[in-house]
């Protein structure tokens, strides 16, 4: 019989705790959570988990699923030392950011450029806590004017400084996290049945991102995982929209040329978090991750 998902990641857990250690609801976010108005599947979680397992031996070259923690966790510390400069961030900080996200890579780097003044301060903003969180993101994307296609970039930018910065309080609202324009995104592929859904009740504020996050804090707790809780998170998300990114695309031939070779399972869940970068945030790992 198969062992449970936890027991058979324990050995990589340096970060596994007993549910009484479990943080509070009020101790895990700053940021209000919206009610849940859908339901998402306890067995499709455990199954990502069980993928995700699985693609991690298969890759090799890693050390299980702490390297994907600790390579996460390194990623908080250059944002949140970054963002901790306030208005002091300059030029150069916005490229070392952007340098660690695949939204400003892949569709903003003429932009980095062209408007960096405009993106420093609006980055400057953004961290600000004058006005609310939600405010302020929209604030952001707001740099890209009427072109639909830049403020999808510039909001996962923005997204990404607020979650990687604090990421117990922000949960990371990217749009392969949930497009409410396209009602597509990681947090679909947990709802059983989901493509039969002409609509899907979940806004696409910060705030119903934490309502979503809570459930997955608690299911994974379920399961087994009571540390690291929003890493374990990004990463069971990424998961489930790398299963369906692949799923969709690999018919046309699509997912090679747009996020790298099909022979390694985890590379596009490690592009899409940013620590495939050639700053080498999974450091003396595998190249191929890199």
């Amino acid at each position: 019989m198969p062992l449970p998902v936890a027991a058979r990641l324990r050995t990589c857990m340096r970060w596994f705790r007993k549910p009484a250690e479990v943080v509070s609801d009020e101790a895990a976010s700053g940021v209000n959570p919206e009610p849940l108005q859908v339901t998402f599947d306890q067995e499709i979680l455990a199954t990502k988990l069980n993928s995700l397992n699985e693609a991690i031996a298969e890759a090799g070259g890693v050390d299980g699923l702490e390297t994907f923690i600790e390579a996460l966790r390194a990623k908080h510390e250059v944002f949140a030392a970054t963002v901790a400069k306030g208005d002091e961030m300059d030029a150069e900080d916005l490229r070392i950011l952007g340098g660690l996200v695949f939204a400003v890579r892949r569709k903003l780097a003429g932009v980095m450029a062209e408007r960096q003044g405009a993106l420093v301060d609006g980055m400057r903003a953004l961290v600000r806590p004058d006005t609310d969180l939600a405010s302020r993101l929209t604030a952001f994307a707001d740099l890209a004017g009427d072109d639909k296609k830049l403020r999808r970039g510039i909001w996962d930018f923005g997204a990404e400084i607020l979650h990687f910065a604090d990421p117990e309080t922000v949960p990371l609202a990217t749009r392969w996290v949930w497009d409410t324009g396209t009602t597509t995104g990681a947090l679909r592929e947990f709802i059983r049945g989901n493509d039969t859904l002409r609509s899907i009740p979940i806004g696409e504020t910060v705030g119903a991102i934490e309502g979503a996050r809570r459930w997955f804090y608690e299911a994974l707790a379920e399961e087994g995982f009571y540390r690291d809780l929003p890493f374990v998170t990004d990463l069971v998300w990424v998961q489930a929209y790398s299963d369906y990114a692949r799923s969709l695309s690999m018919s046309l031939g699509m997912i090679d040329n747009q996020f790298g070779a099909k022979q390694d399972p985890l590379e596009l869940g490690v592009k899409l978090l940013g620590i495939d970068s050639s700053e080498g945030r999974l450091k003396g790992h595998d190249a191929s991750l890199h």
